[in-house]
């Protein structure tokens, strides 16, 4: 077994094991200490993901990795504070993805209105059409703003149901606004509208590529709001109506004044965010743009440590959680490579429920362990937990630790579940939770080193028993080279697959033999898939089968050094 893959097992065990200290250090509310395990956190997931990137883009290209990494935090840390000012405020903002879309819209609509024969040829619109466009974006952003805060506190309804009303409506909306001003200014209704301008592209660096300017505005709105919460009145006047609304009132705090400039600055910060997000992809598409981003703004926040019950948060917390989210989520595409983006409501949701499980207050995390997994519905959540663990490795074990590995998506998802339901169980025990938490480490690395170690000698002695069982035999040559023949032998196709699916354990097939069986051109692409990455098969006999020529044609783009015969 390779050492990088011990090494990488004991340095991920050990840190598992002191995770379960870790939620005791979590206890104590330290914001600073919060703080600091969201950088260690960060830390050990760009290294997980340097180790796991079988093209190590972080190393070998960690320019344009940072690049793309600071452009795609700097926008989610833009949403995220507004977020978490409305969360510390103990109200909720669910409409920041659809505020962002609208303000888009609206600023792209104003080019349109103002310019409609730039817009339509791609051409500059000049600086005087983006101020007016971009004032007015921003404008309008404090306008929902104001208008969450009356339905919130004259209206009198729930924050949730207010911004959930915006969160539907404004997408809606936007779209009506740009199909009729295109048809109005541009002679043809358009579902989207393109901005060509340079200048306009250049305020977030979608011409030149850099991020200093985005980096830049992150950092002075983040100082900003830093110094409003922690520095002055009127941030300690939101942290104590989130605390407690109805105290805050009688103290002679102005609440319905402090709701009005907190869901304005979540709202003006979604106008900017729009604004950026247009510039960056030069098009104004309400259906798509910022779609469900509302819930990434509140994973970051939460996950940087505010309590949605309000009265808590801080924004370098907020910060660091959105670097730690999009660092995992561009970790998995990394890893994963293609179709990364279905896990990414996945990967969101899983650290929302464990950032709000692991930062409630001293009081709760003192008896969570017993609150948690206690009674009939505590054995039912094992019994999910365990599931999950299980069908997350089944679905991701194979992509997230390919070449590391030789077992398949059904023995991870084996292990992951063992090992999840063993430290379920450790959780829900009331003593010696370190030292059967370093147990549990030490006995899932040696598990894990192990069956991975045996796992391929026992599928290459299957792979030996299923040809023998068919009648055909597996030889080896001096140089190392397998020679599997089933000569004469009613091999079928689905005989076949059960076969290759064993015979990719053996380091070297060198040929295989299928003269005279009833393997068809079927068969012939489960080869070519078998062997397509190891390109180890050399000669491939297969006269007198039921391959076709076409068949052969195909297997020979995959495999161009394979010799085969079908006489």
């Amino acid at each position: 077994m390779d050492w990088s893959v011990i090494v990488t097992l004991v340095v991920m065990g050990v840190l598992c094991a002191g995770a379960i200290g870790w939620r005791h250090v979590l206890a104590t509310g330290s914001a600073h200490r919060h703080q600091l395990g969201l950088v260690a956190a960060i830390f050990f997931v760009l290294c997980c993901t340097t180790l796991f990137d079988e093209h190590h883009n972080y190393v070998a290209k960690w320019d344009a990795s940072l690049i793309d990494l600071l452009r795609q935090t700097t926008m989610l840390a833009l949403i995220a504070f507004g977020a978490a000012v409305v969360i510390i405020s103990g109200g909720i903002d669910l409409s920041a993805g659809s505020v962002i879309a609208f303000s888009g819209s609206i600023c792209a609509t104003f080019m349109v209105l103002l310019a409609p024969d730039a817009v339509n040829q791609s051409l500059p619109v000049g600086t005087g059409v983006i101020v007016t466009a971009i004032t007015a974006t921003l404008i309008v952003g404090l306008l929902i703003g104001s208008l969450h805060a009356w339905l919130i506190t004259e209206v009198g309804l729930p924050p949730f149901v207010a911004t959930l009303g915006t969160l539907v409506g404004l997408r809606s909306l936007s779209r009506a606004i740009v199909e009729n001003v295109t048809q109005a200014m541009l002679g043809g209704a358009r579902t989207q509208i393109n901005i060509a301008d340079k200048s306009f592209r250049e305020l977030s660096g979608a011409i030149s590529g850099t991020v200093w300017n985005l980096t830049i505005l992150v950092a002075v709105v983040a100082v900003m709001l830093w110094l409003l919460l922690s520095k002055t009145v009127t941030g300690r006047h939101l942290y104590a109506m989130g605390g407690n609304e109805q105290a805050a009132l009688l103290s002679g705090i102005q609440t319905k004044r402090m709701k009005w400039l907190a869901y304005c600055i979540s709202s003006f910060l979604s106008a900017i965010a729009g604004i950026l997000y247009v510039s960056q992809l030069s098009v104004a598409d309400p259906q798509t743009l910022a779609r469900g981003y509302e819930l990434n703004a509140i994973a970051a926040s939460v996950v940087g440590g505010c309590s949605l019950q309000g009265g808590l948060g801080t924004i370098p917390g907020t910060l660091l959680g959105a670097l730690f989210l999009r660092v995992v989520i561009d970790g998995v595409a990394k890893i994963i490579k293609t179709g990364a983006d279905v896990y990414e409501g996945l990967i969101v949701g899983v650290l929302v429920v464990f950032a709000v499980t692991f930062t409630k207050s001293s009081d709760a995390l003192s008896t969570s362990r017993r609150k948690l997994f206690s009674g009939g519905l505590g054995w039912v959540t094992v019994l999910n937990l365990t599931l999950l663990a299980g069908v997350m490795m089944a679905l991701l074990g194979t992509r997230l630790v390919r070449g590391w590995v030789q077992m398949d998506a059904v023995w991870l998802a084996l292990i992951a579940a063992a090992s999840t339901l063993s430290l379920l169980l450790i959780l829900k025990s009331d003593t010696n939770t370190h030292r059967r938490g370093i147990i549990w480490a030490l006995a899932t690395i040696a598990a894990a080193a192990v069956l991975n170690d045996q796992y391929p000698k026992v599928q290459r002695g299957a792979a030996v028993a299923e040809v023998q069982k068919l009648g055909g035999t597996v030889t080896q040559q001096d140089d190392g080279g397998i020679i599997v023949d089933l000569e004469g032998i009613r091999c079928l196709d689905v005989d076949l697959k059960r076969i290759l699916s064993r015979l990719k354990f053996f380091p070297h097939v060198a040929e295989l033999r299928l003269i005279n069986t009833k393997v068809t051109d079927v068969g012939l692409d489960m080869i070519g898939k078998t062997f397509q990455e190891s390109h180890t098969l050399r000669r491939l006999d297969a006269s007198g089968s039921g391959v076709s020529p076409g068949g052969i044609q195909k297997l020979r783009r995959l495999l161009s050094e394979l010799e085969v015969v079908a006489e």
